[in-house]
């Protein structure tokens, strides 16, 4: 992971030291202010959501982290885990400007959500990047699948939504929006 300024290093030692001090509100206001600054970018943003998410499945009991964090999601994980292991083996990930593997939304993080998972490749020269996502919005609430194609620090952006009825489409749809970033 690259492009990690100084100022987000040091917000990343803030939540770290905060660890002990900070309530689980604090932690979800935290990742929201930062989840909306529009002058941190994607890397950053990832880096800060790992951070807050280990503290919070670190330091508040199991009933609390699963309420944020997801025991609710495990059928979407699973889900997204299973579209990683198909598009990691079909295109080559090597020059993928963020981690590779399934990541815990910012949404779900911050209590917007109740469950957010995805996975996503962002070039390493051309800067777009793509998503596919596991989201459902209330604990009542029918999951559904989202799939985007975005220029990065532009307001250019497509974005599908699919019933989990259609994984297969919005899986199709992913392939095309890779094939078109991953050279």
């Amino acid at each position: 992971m690259e492009n990690i300024s100084d100022k987000v290093l040091k917000l990343k030692s803030i939540i770290e030291s905060k660890r002990d001090t900070w309530t689980l509100k604090e932690f979800q206001n935290f990742y929201h202010n930062v989840d909306v600054n529009k002058d941190i970018n994607d890397n950053e943003k990832e880096l800060l959501a790992k951070t807050c998410g280990q503290i919070i499945e670190e330091k508040f009991p199991k009933r609390q982290s699963k309420k944020i964090l997801g025991d609710k999601g495990v059928e979407g994980k699973e889900l997204i885990e299973e579209i990683n292991n198909i598009v990691t083996k079909e295109f080559d990930w090597s020059d993928n400007d963020v981690e590779t593997k399934v990541k815990i939304g910012g949404d779900m993080i911050s209590g917007r959500s109740a469950v957010c998972y995805y996975i996503s490749y962002k070039g390493k020269k051309s800067k777009i990047n793509s998503g596919f996502h596991y989201r459902q919005k209330t604990v009542a609430s029918d999951p559904y699948l989202e799939v985007d194609f975005r220029k990065v620090g532009t307001e250019e952006k497509e974005t599908k939504i699919f019933p989990v009825a259609l994984r297969d489409e919005a899986l199709e749809l992913y392939r095309s929006y890779l094939s078109k970033i991953i050279e």
